[in-house]
């Protein structure tokens, strides 16, 4: 039977745009959804910033009181209150540089996993079209098995991804191996079929490379000493705005609070960028594989695009 795929035109202020819902029977029932693993991350990291900030104000209103009780009678108050507010100043500018480092680099690990996404979907394309070049019995098993493969690695390897699982998905891989030995039975007789056999079989490599580089991606954590770095700054600048403000203890709470909202919305989006597979938020989907699906059946209608069998079921599935 066709697998079921519906496309509906959604029209908008820019223009008209494509919508592929997919369902692929055969394909993605061997897993079942992550919960969403980079939320107890998020809600950890907000906990350790809530608690050291609380340590911190504690930790200043006893300094505070400690200072005016044992502080030297000849030392001027606003000298002192010049280096708490240079110290304040430190602290902040290593906290914000730090922050906007990790939000970088987050960002970064987000839009190579995208670009890997897409890498695999255009590579796997390479190898239908290429098809095109060779008879029309070897040339359509080659299809049917590439066919399969772009299903399975946007439901069962997508799904790997979001649970942070490197060995990737096992249907997933049994399909890579049978579009390999399609492209290896391919004949070559002559110069322009050999070119487009080895040119099947870059762009299967290519694919391959860019799904490992993808389920990589996927499980980039930052060491656990940043986030002990990151807590830790919290507290001293928390400590420190108390120490500055000695007799508006109120406005200190206001600025601590308006600045831990602030650093825990930048934690939550750092967190989000770095899983980029976890659907918090923002997360990588496979539009792009998807979306090639669509427009390869649209192409090619009168190839098999029938359900796909299972050929192998992932461990714990």
């Amino acid at each position: 039977r066709p697998a079921h795929q519906s496309a509906e035109l959604i029209s908008s202020t820019s223009g008209t745009q494509l919508r592929a819902t997919f369902v692929h029977r055969g394909c993605g029932e061997g897993r079942t959804r992550a919960r969403m693993p980079g939320m107890h991350l998020v809600v950890l990291n907000w906990i350790g910033l809530l608690v050291s900030t609380g340590l911190g104000i504690g930790a200043g209103i006893l300094l505070l009181k400690y200072l005016s009780r044992h502080e030297l009678p000849d030392d001027p108050e606003g000298q002192s209150h010049g280096f708490i507010t240079d110290a304040l100043a430190y602290v902040s500018g290593v906290l914000g540089i730090m922050l906007g480092l990790l939000l970088f680099f987050s960002v970064q690990v987000f839009e190579d996993a995208s670009a890997s996404a897409k890498s695999e979907a255009l590579s796997l394309v390479d190898v239908f079209e290429t098809a095109d070049y060779f008879p029309t019995t070897p040339a359509d098993q080659v299809r049917r098995d590439t066919i399969c493969l772009m299903r399975s690695v946007a439901t069962d390897s997508w799904v790997a991804a979001e649970a942070g699982d490197l060995t990737g998905d096992e249907n997933t891989a049994a399909w890579a191996t049978a579009v390999r030995a399609g492209i290896q039975a391919l004949p070559s007789e002559g110069n322009a079929e050999a070119e487009a056999q080895k040119s099947a079989m870059d762009s299967f490599q290519q694919a391959q490379s860019a799904r490992q580089s993808r389920i990589l991606s996927s499980v980039w954590k930052l060491p656990t000493i940043v986030w002990v770095v990151l807590d830790l700054g919290a507290f001293v600048f928390a400590g420190l705005v108390v120490l500055s403000l000695p007799g508006r203890r109120r406005t200190a709470l206001v600025l601590i609070s308006a600045c831990l909202v602030f650093t825990m919305g930048v934690v939550g989006a750092l967190s989000m960028f770095a899983t980029p597979f976890t659907r918090l938020g923002v997360s990588v989907q496979p539009t792009a594989i998807e979306g090639a699906l669509v427009r390869l059946q649209g192409t090619y209608p009168d190839q098999d695009w029938s359900d796909c069998p299972r050929l192998a079921e992932s461990v714990g599935s």
